[in-house]
């Protein structure tokens, strides 16, 4: 008879701390188990929102990017993507803080700080692109109410695009992985997913702009981790696309395999290698933002020094 009642090699009950150390470590439940159920629920509700609007509507196999379309596709995955981090927080007892979504810092300081560092981000590249004769705007291509419509619309449609992407990449998913494997291992493990989930999901990719993706991803992480929170990340996220986009007119080949967007508000063209604009990736497969990435590291480890990421005691918890 073993000490705590039954006889020696008697396996425990299920329910006893030998099983519930399976699912639960120091800090709750365990973070594989955390993930797992973060993306069955994700998605599942995304399929049956998918089988529910496909059951009723016809959809084209491309349909070109209207910021119609891209504002309700986009906040219903928002809307996915924050509800079940809620859930989660129910379940872990943790808050949006925690997971780095910081709502009372929502389209604060830290925010329009980013936004700033996008439009000089874009700004830098175009800039270098026109000097190495790759583009070239004549002005605008819109006049009247549609100069002022269409920005907006496109305004509204990537700042949603750009609060889903954070809050699903660099909010619950980077905490948790974090809790698994530490943080930079996390960071470049996400990072390494951001970007293959471009490459391989559209058409015409390449390995530079795999490679630009990834490494903004990871430029991401890299102030999630400096500021403590995501709205850094959203802000640049935001005016980088809009300005890229919307304001420059850069192709995207999520756009009908690489065709710039309808009502970006410069007439603007692209020639040379695709090494240089981007080809119909666009300009985040340029060469140029590579080096508008790296340069972005630098420049925000001399302006942001210290770590102010949600830690825990044990990475492995």
């Amino acid at each position: 008879m073993s000490g705590n009642g039954r006889l020696a090699g008697e396996q425990a009950p299920i329910g006893s701390g030998r099983w519930r150390r399976v699912f639960f470590g120091p800090h709750g439940l365990r973070a594989g188990w955390s993930l797992l159920i973060y993306l069955a629920a994700t998605n599942a509700i995304a399929g049956a929102l998918f089988f529910i609007i496909t059951r009723f509507w016809k959809l084209p196999d491309q349909p070109p990017w209207t910021p119609q379309l891209l504002i309700f596709g986009e906040l219903i995955q928002l809307a996915i993507a924050l509800g079940v981090t809620l859930m989660m927080g129910r379940i872990e007892r943790r808050t949006l803080t925690t997971y780095g979504l910081a709502p009372r810092r929502a389209f604060g300081g830290r925010f329009w700080e980013g936004a700033l560092w996008g439009v000089g981000s874009a700004a830098l590249v175009y800039a270098l692109m026109a000097a190495a004769g790759g583009y070239t705007s004549r002005g605008l291509a819109l006049h009247g109410t549609d100069a002022l419509l269409w920005p907006l619309l496109w305004a509204i449609a990537f700042l949603i695009a750009a609060l889903y992407e954070e809050v699903a990449y660099r909010g619950f998913q980077l905490f948790t992985v974090s809790r698994g494997l530490g943080f930079w291992p996390a960071a470049l493990v996400l990072s390494l997913w951001f970007g293959g989930i471009h490459y391989f999901q559209k058409p015409h990719e390449t390995w530079l702009d795999f490679l630009n993706v990834g490494l903004i991803g990871l430029f991401f992480c890299f102030t999630v981790r400096r500021t403590g929170d995501i709205w850094f990340a959203v802000g640049w996220h935001f005016t980088y696309n809009f300005v890229s986009m919307g304001i420059c007119g850069s192709p995207n080949t999520g756009n009908q395999g690489g065709k710039p967007l309808q009502g970006h508000l410069l007439d603007s063209s692209f020639s040379g290698p695709d090494w240089l604009t981007g080809g119909l990736t666009g300009a985040q497969a340029s060469v140029f933002t590579l080096v508008m990435v790296l340069a972005l590291f630098a420049l925000f480890h001399w302006r942001h020094r210290e770590a102010r990421y949600p830690t825990l005691d044990s990475p492995a918890s």
